[in-house]
């Protein structure tokens, strides 16, 4: 787990990155002085009022074409998180929580979130 600044190339010819609030990796042989080179396993995005349009669009749609398996984005203003799962290559509907959920993390079995204790 990686958290911003963190440098990702989704694909090693890319001149542009993007560097996520957190990115989490399995794969350790991607990660570069540099930052990661490759598709990351989970990428978690935190809405602000200057971010919220590039997440919810550019970066939705680079993290769904390039395959990363999962994505949440998080807006703490209306106390909220969206997470996409890749499903038959592509993002599905998101799951949207409220505030008081436990929201389990696809990419590791017995991992889940407390979204109480993220909002508080």
């Amino acid at each position: 787990m990686f958290p911003a600044p963190f440098g990702v190339w989704i694909t090693p010819d890319e001149q542009e990155h993007v560097e996520p609030d957190i990115t989490v990796v399995c794969d350790r042989e991607k990660i570069h002085t540099k930052g990661y080179v490759g598709v990351p396993d989970l990428i978690v995005e935190v809405l602000s009022a200057s971010t919220a349009f590039k997440d919810k669009t550019v970066k939705l749609h680079l993290y769904r074409k390039s395959g990363v398996r999962e994505y949440w984005i998080i807006d703490p203003s209306n106390e909220i998180v969206e997470v996409y799962q890749l499903h038959d290559r592509t993002f599905g509907e998101p799951q949207i929580y409220g505030k008081d959920a436990i929201v389990k993390v696809g990419i590791f079995e017995d991992l889940s979130i407390n979204l109480v204790e993220l909002f508080s």
